[in-house]
């Protein structure tokens, strides 16, 4: 665990070299270098889990500190950077070195262009090295660096191909989103600092439990703002933008973006944070009503999306909220599990399509797909495995024991409205993956010529479908004595398995009707005003971007304009111009007639007499 520090400067120093040289060398050494970096985090990480098992002892929880260097100091204010190494940042250290590197080794199998395969590496590796400070470090202010890193990253990999100009919007609307909820959790930080008068994590948690009422006014307003703070990395309604955005970078960018680093930053900081949160009850039912709209949100949209990267990245989006769903119901441990699955699927789901995109040479449009059933045979069965783990397939998949304990604890809460939302989305994600499978393996085929790809790329793949399998329901995770472990009340609980159970059939024969075959009175269903209005709705992404288009950005450009014309230089120069104008009748008085200057006089005489007297 002393070479924990290396986790973090190896991939720095592979961003500064492929950033400065990248344009000169060859691909394949791009590669290497790439591949190398992500190699040595994963010893670094190995070697990490040997030794903190070693030392670990029974029923006691091993932190490790590393301290390195005072950043600054004010006074009696020091802002020491040192790396603390517990249960949790060991599970997001193992989850981000894996994750990463199954994606780093998909990459050298997909990417194909040179100028790609530079930037992603390079972009990349600076993703990489901020979320490891994320995780690694034992301040939030230090904190700060890491998170600041996983913003320009994002920028950077949107904007690959920056040439196009739609590109180079999404990137820059993805950093303004992210840096508008940053304001946010700056403010949470001064806050807690004015609270407890220190930044380090544990100490943080130690002095609010000991000095701070439960549901107190200061613990909302600080819980509020880190859950302000952590919504845009979680890509939470109303800051999902930016997710969607992701969609327009290269497909293994797309799939570190959003399975295994960006959204991991939040989710991270609520679960560090977690005996802060369990203080405010408020804002866990904030997370149960922001879940709830990401939830219905993402998974209508995909719903109607044609183009197959859209439909992956809202489905995943809708996965994200059952991670809030299990914060809400204060089951921590719960939602680790949750986050493996949900990275686990992510993952396979978007590496899978990347294949088949490239496959079909590009055709990103399923409705230009269909009957790749007999040229894809392997492809076509994983995206079954995968329909199989997101509609929580009873007693099979993994999804449906985490699912199900997520939505039986809101139900035991009586959070019935939640609950049900929940298991409404387990319904619309599975129809969203079978909408996809028919259209595109099934129908009329109307593509005949397929580029080759290679077999080794579908290595990660095979590996990742492993862990989507009910074997792998609870990985036994090292966070007794860090996160709380909530027992989950198992009464009735089969019954309700049964209703999931229930949700996953009827999911395939709603399926089996809307999109394997169609006849004449589903159609007339379909072709009514309401559900036309509905899909429109849908189609345009429930009208957000209008309504922040009409909100926020068509004021800001009248503002704009307003101020380009500088109104402080135009009301300066009226008062130049009254101040000639008053000077000139001023002149005009000076006649040098002496009979004026008499009146005057006398007029001015009997105005100051009066002002004396009345006043």
């Amino acid at each position: 665990m002393n070479l924990l520090y290396l986790t973090i400067i190896v991939p720095l120093i592979s961003f500064l070299l492929l950033l400065s040289l990248g344009r000169h060398i060859r691909s394949i050494n791009i590669i290497i270098i790439g591949i190398s970096t992500m190699l040595m985090i994963m010893l670094i990480t190995i070697f990490s889990c040997i030794d903190f098992s070693k030392n670990t002892v029974p029923d006691m929880s091993l932190v490790y500190t590393r301290p390195l260097w005072n950043w600054f100091s004010v006074g009696d204010f020091v802002v020491p950077i040192s790396l603390t190494l517990d249960g949790l940042s060991l599970t997001f250290l193992v989850l981000i070195a894996f994750f990463g590197f199954l994606i780093y080794f998909f990459a050298a199998c997909y990417l194909t262009s040179r100028k790609e395969i530079y930037t992603f590496y390079a972009y990349s590796n600076l993703l990489i090295a901020s979320m490891l400070t994320i995780v690694l470090v034992d301040n939030l202010l230090v904190m700060l660096i890491g998170w600041e890193g996983v913003s320009i990253s994002t920028y950077l990999l949107i904007g690959i191909y920056y040439k196009q100009v739609r590109n180079g919007y999404a990137a820059v609307k993805a950093f303004v989103i992210m840096h508008l909820t940053d304001i946010f959790l700056i403010i949470g930080i001064f806050l807690l600092y004015q609270t407890v008068e220190t930044l380090n994590i544990r100490d943080v948690l130690t002095q609010a439990h000991d000095n701070l009422a439960v549901d107190s006014d200061i613990i909302f307003w600080i819980t509020l703002m880190l859950f302000l703070g952590a919504m845009s990395k979680s890509a939470l309604f109303p800051m999902h933008s930016w997710f969607a955005e992701t969609t327009l970078a290269p497909m293994p960018a797309v799939a570190l973006m959003q399975s295994s680093t960006v959204i991991l930053a939040g989710v991270y900081l609520i679960l560090r944070l977690n005996n802060l949160f369990m203080m405010s009850s408020d804002i866990l039912t904030v997370m149960t009503l922001i879940s709830s709209l990401t939830l219905l949100f993402a998974s209508t949209i995909a719903l109607v999306q044609y183009d197959i990267k859209r439909i992956v990245t809202y489905t995943n989006l809708a996965q994200i909220s059952y991670l809030f769903y299990a914060f809400a119901t204060e089951n921590w441990n719960l939602s680790l599990n949750c986050l493996i699955n949900y990275a686990v699927t992510s993952t396979l789901l978007t590496l899978s399509t990347a294949i088949l995109i490239k496959k079909c040479q590009g055709e990103r449009d399923i409705s230009k797909l269909g009957g790749l059933i007999n040229n894809f045979p392997i492809l076509y069965s994983i995206f079954l495995l995968i329909m199989l783990s997101l509609s929580a397939m009873p007693w099979i998949s993994a999804s449906f024991y985490v699912k199900g304990d997520i939505i039986w604890g809101l139900m035991a809460e009586e959070n019935l409205v939640a609950g049900t939302i929940g298991l409404l989305g387990v319904l619309l994600s599975s129809l969203n993956i079978w909408r996809l499978i028919f259209m595109v393996f099934y129908h009329k085929q109307r593509i005949y010529h397929f580029t080759k790809t290679k077999w080794i790329a579908y290595c990660p793949i095979f590996i990742l479908l492993i862990f989507t399998t009910a074997l792998f329901i609870y990985f036994p995770l090292p966070i007794q004595g860090v996160i709380p472990i909530a027992d989950l009340d198992t009464n009735g609980q089969l019954s309700f398995q049964l209703l999931l159970a229930a949700v996953t059939l009827l999911s395939f024969l709603i399926a089996y009707l809307l999109y394997a075959h169609p006849n004449s009175e589903v159609q007339e269903v379909l072709n009514t005003p309401i559900v036309k209005f509905l899909v429109r709705l849908c189609c345009g992404d429930w009208r957000f971007d209008f309504l922040l288009n009409t909100i926020f950005v068509k004021p800001y450009i009248y503002l704009a304009n307003v101020f380009k014309r500088d109104p402080l230089a135009m009301w300066d120069d009226w008062i130049i111009w009254g101040i000639k104008k008053i000077n000139s009748y001023i002149v005009n008085l000076e006649n040098g007639q002496l009979r004026w200057y008499m009146v005057s006089m006398v007029i001015g005489s009997i105005i100051i007499l009066m002002l004396l007297i009345f006043i």
